[in-house]
């Protein structure tokens, strides 16, 4: 099957801390247009994840005992991800939008097939307000207050934010679609698990950009939107986490 995913019209938006947190210094306000573009539903699930490694022989990721089906895939690498994208590509009859050399990937924008979002493009989709990206909201579901009865953080009460409500803290991923999605119809782009993005990690730019794909190089690839492991501040939309790219955790997980 394919995976569900949703038009997201491109504009001009301001990318960065817009809610004025001042949480950390790498959040800078700066002008980003974007092409419009596809992005999933849902976070890629271990049912779909365990269908490719069943057709290519690669090892199953483990589920620490989550249990797999509807939850999101976990301790899958960058490299892992890029791989995945290019066989459901060519599942369905679309251009490979990757080109794999070992570590070297090079990617063809033009191509047709799945592909991570950027950075920017994840951004735009989750601060999504009244059916619009980009939109001055706090978090991925479409709220400036993060209640656990909504996303999967932790909600314990040491970590208690101006912007977020004590509550449960499950301490492991939920099915994908367990909470409400914000007005795009996305689901958990704030909480459950953080998501891989293409870009290299750097320096927000002060320039205004268009389609922007992160640094030129780096050593770690970003990672955005939180997880069930961490605390309010890291759930927020402008929240930039960033990993080496073979790196694989029960918190990082990924969206086509």
């Amino acid at each position: 099957p394919r995976p569900s995913m949703k038009l997201v019209a491109g504009v001009t938006f301001e990318m960065g801390d817009i809610m004025g947190d001042n949480e950390y210094d790498d959040e800078k306000l700066h002008t980003v247009t974007l092409s419009s573009f596809y992005l999933g539903a849902y976070e890629v699930t271990f049912e779909e994840y365990d269908r490719y490694c069943e057709a290519t022989g690669k090892e199953k990721p483990a589920d620490r005992d989550w249990g797999r089906g509807k939850r999101p895939v976990i301790n899958v690498s960058w490299y892992d991800v890029v791989a995945y994208c290019n066989w459901l590509s060519q599942q369905h009859g679309f251009k490979p939008v990757y080109t794999i050399d070992g570590e070297n990937v090079s990617a063809d924008w033009s191509a047709n097939g799945y592909r991570l979002p950027t950075e920017a493009e994840w951004e735009y989709a989750a601060r999504a307000v009244n059916g619009k990206g980009g939109g001055k909201v706090r978090f991925g579901n479409g709220k400036d207050v993060a209640d656990p009865k909504e996303i999967n953080f932790d909600g314990s009460k040491d970590f208690k934010k101006p912007y977020s409500i004590v509550g449960e803290y499950r301490g492991k991923t939920t099915p994908v679609g367990d909470f409400p999605p914000n007005s795009l119809g996305l689901y958990d782009m704030s909480g459950n698990v953080f998501e891989w993005c293409w870009d290299w990690y750097g320096t927000y730019p002060t320039a205004s950009q268009t389609d922007p794909k992160g640094a030129n190089s780096g050593s770690n690839r970003v990672g955005r939107g939180g997880s069930w492991g961490l605390v309010p501040v890291h759930a927020r939309c402008a929240i930039r986490y960033y990993f080496t790219p073979d790196y694989r955790y029960v918190y990082l997980g990924f969206r086509l």
